[in-house]
């Protein structure tokens, strides 16, 4: 058995990947890797100007010494340099009005007092639901509600953090702790004035839920967010974190690991988000739903043909996903996606899953997904079948490309994954070639000297944003979520 856990980074260090969104060209059926250009992003969101100046990454960038390429940052989240211009103090007991001598008692009354470019700050301490509704910063005067140390807040048997409207908020350093969700934040059902411009950043959710469809972070109707360096577990039904109709996300250098269900879900309509750089640790269902099935009156925007668009599920880690009847990733109803340069180990039941559960007639069928440059360490004892194809899905259109299989419980004659159901055969596949892990059993998955892996991986025509550590890829690049050190 592998290490379980992914050692390649510590749990709490900084964010290093913030990310990389770029429109490309519309898919055609036979032309699975492009993606169709992405809705102009409002102010400040994260960027899908494919002619940013200090983007990079492509097969056009320029490389420095070594093949590494020289620039894959990202825009950075819109706090970034932001000055407040006041602070507004927060600590238990608390009676006043904000001072540092005469703090608010309650996180969100002093939310509520405070106005563009205020920064909430919270002391230590535990503290009960908080639950606001417009809470609008500006761009260059956001408004942050930020822990000043170990601060927890307790919704009891409720939401512990609830925030409707919110437009340039930044949420930062909280343990939440629910009996439904841990945080719900929407639109206030107004789906045409989406929330916008949202920053979680730090969280830890240990515990929420009681059984129901209860999910640690709930969005629905939330575009251009952040969601970066936190530890997400434990939701009792629901979702590690649920999105619904949102878009232009970013979901980068988290932790999300042994829930009841399934990992990350994006349905509804949500289209344009980046998941990087994340640990996916012991999912038993579906480690990343990109799609779904959603009601058709909560779509957002509310025609949608699709369940999701051009999710792009690139260099993370999948240790031990899908025990019951998951995958390390699944499309449903989803168009366009990708599931790229990710490093997934020991995955159970099945690798991905092609599906539609949405069937009214306004949905494309699951199609145009692409596969590729991916390492998958595995067991033909933990997997019914390699991939579960299911009706009313396009797989015709689906692209395997260069990924490198190896099968622990096979010898080298092992000839690699089956295709079926209408799927294509996998284009110049690596097979039964040891990637040869720096050190597998203690959970470093960097790629060692002499790896088959290292300078192996096909360009794309979806962008690559930074690895799983937070380097550029090289050009060529490696397979797998980790470029070479």
């Amino acid at each position: 058995m592998l290490g379980a856990e992914a050692h390649v980074r510590e749990k709490n260090i900084p964010v290093l990947l913030i990310v990389w969104l770029l429109a490309c060209d519309a898919p055609s059926a036979n032309d699975a890797g492009a993606l169709p250009d992405a809705a102009s992003p409002s102010d400040a969101g994260p960027s899908l100007d494919a002619g940013a100046a200090d983007g990079g990454g492509g097969a056009d960038s320029g490389a420095s010494d070594g093949g590494i390429l020289a620039e894959c940052r990202a825009p950075a989240p819109f706090d970034e340099g932001v000055t407040y211009a006041r602070t507004l103090h927060v600590a238990p007991g608390g009676t006043g009005d904000g001072t540092p001598a005469q703090p608010f008692g309650s996180i969100g009354d002093a939310a509520r007092a405070a106005e563009p470019g205020t920064r909430v700050l919270v002391a230590p301490g535990t503290y009960g639901a908080v639950s606001v509704s417009d809470l609008h910063g500006t761009p260059g005067a956001p408004i942050a509600i930020v822990a000043d140390g170990e601060v927890v807040i307790d919704g009891g048997a409720g939401v512990a953090l609830a925030l409707t409207d919110p437009a340039y908020v930044v949420i930062e350093g909280f343990t939440l702790r629910a009996g439904i969700h841990g945080m719900n934040i929407d639109d206030g059902g107004s789906y045409d004035t989406p929330a916008h411009h949202l920053i979680l950043r730090d969280i830890t959710i240990a515990s929420a839920g009681s059984g129901g469809n209860n999910d640690c972070i709930k969005m629905s109707g939330v575009d251009d967010f952040w969601i970066l360096g936190s530890d997400i577990a434990g939701c009792d039904r629901g979702e590690l974190v649920d999105m619904v109709g949102c878009h232009r996300g970013i979901i980068a250098g988290n932790s999300f690991h042994e829930p009841i269900g399934n990992g990350v879900q994006a349905k509804g309509g949500s289209s344009d988000t980046l998941i990087t750089g994340n640990l996916f640790t012991r999912i038993p269902g579906r480690a990343v739903n990109a799609g779904g099935s959603t009601g058709l009156e909560y779509f957002r925007p509310l025609d949608a043909p699709y369940e999701a668009a051009r999710i792009r599920v690139i260099a993370n880690v999948f240790v031990q996903n899908g025990m019951e009847s998951g995958a390390a990733v699944a499309f449903v109803g989803c168009d366009a996606c990708v599931f790229a340069h990710n490093t997934v180990i020991e995955p159970r039941t099945w690798v991905a899953r092609i599906l539609q559960e949405s069937t009214d007639a306004r949905f494309v069928p699951s199609r145009n997904g692409v596969f590729a440059n991916n390492i998958v360490l595995l067991r033909m004892a933990d997997l019914r079948t390699f991939f579960n194809v299911g009706a009313g899905t396009a797989p015709e259109t689906f692209r395997f490309e260069r990924n490198l299989w190896y099968a622990l419980d096979r010898d080298a004659s092992w000839t690699g994954p089956t295709y079926g159901d209408g799927l294509s055969p996998e284009i110049d596949p690596i097979i039964q070639e040891d990637p040869r892990f720096e050190d597998a059993a203690g959970g470093d998955y960097h790629l060692a000297a002499g790896s088959p892996a290292l300078g192996a991986g096909r360009a794309l025509s979806v962008p690559l944003p930074p690895d799983y550590d937070g380097r550029c890829y090289a050009d060529p690049p490696s397979l797998g979520a980790l470029e070479a050190r």
